[in-house]
């Protein structure tokens, strides 16, 4: 049976282009997570109060 992990990473608001930075740290996860063996379910983005950006990560080994 897979063991599924669910991470969320997030970036507040703030100057620059916020989608940008975190889809780099999510694509930056994932490399570290895939090379570990890791199988990508799932990624979701979604804004909290309009004042952070945060994604959903579903993983499974």
């Amino acid at each position: 049976m897979k063991q599924h992990e669910v991470h969320i990473l997030k970036k507040s608001t703030g100057f620059g282009s916020t989608k940008d930075e975190l889809a780099k740290q999510v694509e930056l996860f994932l490399n570290k997570k895939s090379a570990a063996g890791y199988e990508v379910i799932n990624v979701s983005f979604t804004y909290f109060e309009a004042q952070e950006l945060i994604a959903f990560v579903t993983i499974c080994k």
